[in-house]
């Protein structure tokens, strides 16, 4: 039974002692405001009238701008808990007094006073109220329980009403009422209490740390922040309105129950105990699905636009109907849909700067709202402080409300946007932090470890920090390369100087000089070669001079001597020197091969069949020189090599890099590359990376030729790549249709996804390699629709809120779902959300998938069978040897078919799964890593 009703509340394990606790605390607090607004009315309309009314409205600013500064400075000495137990215990203490005031020194003036306290304890104990369960529950939370929560405060209201109704005569009067209003204040500061014990670490842990700033700092940040600024004039707009519409009422009131404080105490206890039962239904039934369904963008725009009606109707037919009418709108809607959408209006504040903000606004801006309402409403109606009025009635009252409610609906509209872009600027500053604190602290430990270790005295730490430097940009090394030109070790100078050469630094040309007479034979080689490329120094004559060379570096130096311009130019005793180095083949060639590649630099056009055979070089060492040279020289005839060159390792990056030089030249022969099957695999997958570095409209639009791929590898590099350039050349045209077709395979492959996992779990365990193979799958199946999302809604900033998504922070990720559910359209929002909050579990996503897809997986074996016929080689390797382990005799025919594939893995698993089904015992061998992007696919 109590698991049925959770799940018709929508709570999820762990929130029922929140919820509850919660739900009380606002409920006593409510019921305790409304039986003393019942009390207050009563005595103050029995002394003054309702014309008075305005001297209390704006006296209520001044009591309270005395509270908020003591209570923040309190607050973040002693946390927020402690002050709210404190203020409940001083104000339960203040009824009493006012009780022995009333009967023992009774004086007109104390009705004012009490009037005053009533209004700064409906607003101060409220708002502690709501901060309690803003401290509970993130954004996700609070948008799906604030309506269940702030169904308290309806209940409150019809138990308020309701006790100022029914023991407003046996208890003698308004006035011992007043021991009932203590007693519910005391108790809501035993609920406080009991969840201090019960749930403290819980709350303070998600609402942070509170941040002790001075009152005026808080409202300078009111002031200057767009969206705080907003909400403070919304919060300002609706004291006055509400306010006004109140009078209405107890103006009627006082005409129709004068100078009789038991029958307005009964009459208001009735009033609302009505309105307190509509809100309950309201706020359990209604405010929820609003909120979960429209958010607070459309919810926001509800208590003014009902209150601009009400106030209509009672400007054209004044009466008590009208007003009944109009003041049900108000509390009606104020204290279910309205409140609870007023709370998420905090949420996207820095959890440790809420509470002094939030009492900044509802408590100071909310009672100078109340004041400056106060004395306008005296000089419209009978006069202030001596000021004469302008006798405005019912109907001039609700004309000026018509005009107020017309400037909230407007002040609310802006502030719907900037909702939105608030929480996209909180998940945009996480996104940027987590890159800034990752790139900095990564930056700056290489950059430490390899400065720490080229000043090493151990000469290997020396030459693994060249290694490493071989690999990056030389430039940024230069001065504490050419530092190691006179180190003692022969090998660190050879390849300091060898480095130096590849970024044609002229400036060590003197250094040079001087290391031909180096006692190693390396570093002479490598100096002569370095004067033959870049000096143009004829290398024979030095050879003659200064002794033995290595053969490999006499060639080379003479290729480089007769390919340099000048009259000394022999291009075909060049070809035919450096044709023998080209050829001399096995690791005694290597250098013979690396220095061919690094001359050929110096020939234009000249050599591009040798380029091109060096590119494909088997030694990486090589094939890294030869791609420098064509990136150097941008020689068509290379081309073929380069995109060859993108499946290997250890050259890809640098092949890709060379290939971004010849531009747009190279985008058709790119693009018929990664669009034919017949290419290998691993060659498609790097072009797209190489489309992206030409980053030109015209490799944009060959990306999108390429969307529709059928691995999911290529396809995730495709969108990933287009991404980039799309924010590069946001002119790019996209095929919107195209992409939503995309994008509907890739959220039906993700539900597939549920299905299949929720198939798997009962036979296989959460650590078994299919299962874990299936979440990495959906991983990358996610990043892929927010990628495709990011292509449809450019300026939606989802890159932001898929970062914020991955957060450990429970705010941000709450934030980033928010985000995307105030973003996405109504049809897209319903299958994307319920994916990504946490709050769902895995079983109400199958029922999902199961809706949107189709086609339920009812067994391990149809899951399995569903991954191997995937398009994934990896997804199908991890299947096959489930099929073994689990002896899934009805996939033998898969099993039959993946053994003849290409891959070898996938063949070997296969093959040992079909020997285990026919009896052989065999294990099947471990499936490998999967590739770095990869998902299941929908074909």
């Amino acid at each position: 039974m109590l698991a049925r009703l959770r799940r018709f509340l929508d709570i999820r394990a762990g929130e029922v002692l929140p919820v509850a606790l919660t739900f009380l605390y606002i409920a006593a607090v409510v019921a305790a405001f409304l039986l003393a607004k019942s009390i207050r009315n009563a005595l103050y309309l029995k002394e003054y009238g309702a014309e008075a009314l305005a001297y209390v409205y704006a006296a209520v600013p001044i009591a309270v701008s005395m509270f908020v500064p003591i209570s923040n400075r309190i607050a973040a000495r002693f946390g927020q808990r402690s002050v709210t137990i404190g203020t409940l215990g001083f104000f339960a203490a203040n009824v009493l007094l006012f009780w022995y005031g009333f009967h023992f020194h009774a004086a007109p003036i104390l009705a004012g006073v009490f009037y005053v306290w009533v209004n700064c304890f409906g607003i101060i104990a409220t708002v502690q109220a709501w901060s309690f369960a803003n401290s509970l529950f993130d954004t996700r939370q609070a948008r799906r329980l604030f309506g269940l929560v702030g169904s308290g405060a309806s209940l409150g209201a019809i138990l308020g009403g309701f006790l100022a109704r029914m023991l407003v005569g046996p208890v003698g009067g308004a006035v011992n009422l007043l021991f009932v209003l203590a007693i519910l204040i005391a108790a809501a500061a035993g609920i406080v209490i009991f969840a201090n014990a019960r749930i403290r670490r819980r709350g303070l842990a998600r609402r942070g740390k509170s941040i002790s700033r001075r009152f005026r700092e808080t409202l300078q940040d009111i002031r200057t922040r767009p969206y705080l600024r907003h909400l403070a004039v919304m919060v300002f707009l609706v004291a006055i309105v509400t306010e006004w519409t109140s009078f209405q009422l107890s103006l009627l009131a006082g005409d129709l129950h004068p100078k009789d404080a038991t029958a307005l105490a009964r009459f208001f206890g009735t009033f609302n105990v009505f309105l307190g039962m509509v809100a309950f239904v309201v706020q359990l039934t209604l405010t929820g699905p609003v909120l979960r369904k429209f958010g607070v963008g459309v919810t926001i725009l509800l208590l003014p636009a009902a209150l601009w009606l009400g106030s209509a109707s009672v400007m054209l037919l004044p009466g008590l109907i009208t007003v009944a009418m109009n003041n049900a709108f108000d509390q009606g809607l104020r204290f279910s849909v309205d409140k609870a959408t007023y709370e998420l209006l905090y949420l996207p504040i820095a959890p440790g700067a809420r509470a002094p903000i939030k009492n900044a606004i509802d408590i100071v801006v909310n009672r100078i709202g109340d004041g400056i309402g106060g004395v306008l409403l005296g000089i419209a109606t009978g006069g202030f402080l001596g000021l004469p009025g302008l006798h405005f009635g019912l109907r001039g009252i609700a004309a000026a409300n018509v005009a107020l409610t017309s400037i909230w609906l407007g002040v609310a509209w802006r502030l719907r946007r900037e909702y939105v872009r608030t929480i996209r600027d909180s998940i945009h500053e996480h996104r940027l932090d987590a890159e800034r604190a990752s790139r900095s602290v990564l930056d700056r430990l290489a950059a430490d470890a390899l400065a720490s270790k080229l000043s090493a005295d151990d000469p290997e730490e020396v030459l693994y920090a060249l290694s490493v430097i071989e690999a990056q940009r030389v430039d940024r090394w230069r001065v504490s390369l050419r530092a190691l030109l006179g180190h003692p070790d022969a090998e660190v100078r050879r390849r300091s100087l060898a480095l130096l050469s590849e970024i044609g630094d002229r400036a060590i040309a003197p250094i040079a000089g001087d290391l031909l007479r180096d006692p190693d034979l390396g570093v002479r080689t490598e100096a002569l070669l370095f004067l033959a490329r870049e000096m143009g120094i004829d290398p024979l004559a030095r050879i003659e001079e200064l002794g033995d060379f290595a053969d490999f570096s006499i060639r080379a130096g003479m290729a480089a001597f007769l390919s340099s311009p000048g009259p000394s130019r022999n291009l075909e005793a060049a070809r035919a020197i450096l044709e023998q180095m080209v050829e001399t083949k096995g690791a005694d060639g290597v250098q013979d091969r690396a220095e061919a590649a690094r001359v050929l630099a110096l020939v234009p056009g000249a050599f591009d069949d040798l380029l091109s055979a060096l590119i494909r070089d088997e030694d990486p060492s090589v094939a890294r020189h030869a791609v420098a040279t064509a990136r150097v020289l941008v020689s068509p005839g290379a081309v073929d090599a380069l995109i060859e060159a993108l499946r290997n390792p250890a050259i890809g990056d640098e092949a890709a890099e060379a290939l971004a030089r010849y531009g747009n030249d190279v985008v058709p022969t790119l693009q018929a590359r990664l669009l034919d099957d017949a290419v290998p695999l691993d060659v498609r997958r790097e072009i797209p990376i190489a489309l992206v570095r030409i980053g030109s409209a015209e490799a944009g639009h060959a990306l999108i030729e390429a969307l529709l791929q059928g691995d999911a590898t290529v396809r995730y590099r495709v969108i990933a790549s287009l991404n980039k350039l799309r924010r590069l050349h946001p002119e790019v045209t996209i095929d919107r249709g195209l992409v939503e077709l995309l994008l509907a395979a890739e959220i039906a492959g993700h539900y597939r996804s549920y299905q299949v996992l929720g198939a798997l779990r009962p036979s296989l365990a959460d650590e078994d390699s299919v299962v874990q193979a299936v979440r990495q799958s959906m991983d990358q199946e996610l990043e892929r629709i927010f990628r495709l999302m990011s292509l449809l809604f450019p300026d939606a900033d989802l890159q932001d809120a898929y970062v914020g998504l991955r957060s450990t922070n429970p705010t941000i990720r709450a934030n980033a779902l928010e985000f995307l559910d105030n973003v996405l359209a109504p049809a897209l929002r319903q299958l994307i959300v319920p994916v990504l909050d946490p709050q769902v579990t895995l079983a109400e996503r199958i029922a999902l998938g199961n809706r949107f897809v189709g086609a339920p997986l009812t067994s391990a074996e149809q899951a399995i069978a569903t991954l191997l016929g995937s398009e994934d080689a990896w997804l199908q390797t991890s299947a096959a040897q489930a099929v073994g382990v689990l002896r899934l005799h009805g996939l033998a025919p898969q099993l039959t078919r993946l053994a003849s594939s290409a891959d070898p893995a996938l063949h070997d698993v296969a093959e040992a799964a079909l020997r285990q089904l026919s009896g052989d015992q065999e294990p099947v061998p471990e499936t490998q890593e999967p590739p770095a992007e990869m998902g299941m696919g929908v074909g």
